[in-house]
């Protein structure tokens, strides 16, 4: 197969990276493995901490800094509670290994985040359940409807899934998801933002 021009491009300017680029690249690809298993729970908070213990002590000052930065970003306004707390407990071990750390500021940035997602999970369950409770009534009344006039008698209605999925196509509720993610995402990249200046 006969590659791109700019495919021939780009694999020519990798044989023109100086030996400390080459270097950096080499530790950002060990930390993009390092942090595969993190995630993938291949290795602990402890093991991760001493990998990049080793790393800096190398002379790999950044790899710090990065590992939190790719940390903090792989939190989101929906990550579930598990998830968030593996990227802090990491976030917050990184911090040790800086001689000027920010320890408490971080976990206070960090504090703030996590509340900032609980309070927008919690907002988008109770005005969820709001709209399936004004849905409720319709729903049912349709299924006595239904029954009624049906003659056979075997007929079951899923009740429950109707009003769920009624629910989740409802245009008031997608009006609402819309202005709540828009919202809460501008606070969380405020947030984010403040946070990676303390790294």
């Amino acid at each position: 197969m006969e590659l791109s021009p700019l495919a021939k491009e780009k694999l020519a300017k990798i044989g023109d990276l100086s030996p400390a680029e080459k270097e950096r690249l080499k530790v950002s690809e060990k930390l993009t493995q390092l942090l595969a298993d993190y995630f993938t729970k291949r290795i602990d908070v402890n093991s991760l901490w001493l990998e990049l213990k080793k790393c800096k002590e190398e002379g790999h000052e950044s790899i710090v800094r990065e590992t939190q930065i790719r940390l903090l970003n792989a939190i989101t306004l929906t990550s579930n509670q598990a998830d968030f707390e593996h990227c802090r407990n990491a976030l917050l071990g990184c911090e040790t290994l800086k001689e000027r750390s920010s320890y408490p500021d971080l976990e206070h940035g960090l504090k703030n985040l996590e509340s900032l997602r609980l309070q927008y999970q919690q907002e988008k369950e109770k005005a969820f359940n709001t709209i399936k409770r004004s849905i409720q009534q319709q729903v049912e009344m349709a299924a006595r409807q239904v029954l009624r006039q049906s003659n056979n008698r075997n007929i079951s209605i899923d009740v429950d899934g109707s009003v769920e999925a009624t629910a989740r196509t409802n245009p008031q509720w997608r009006t609402f998801l819309v202005e709540h993610d828009r919202i809460y995402g501008q606070k969380f990249d405020e947030l984010v933002t403040r946070i990676k200046r303390l790294l």
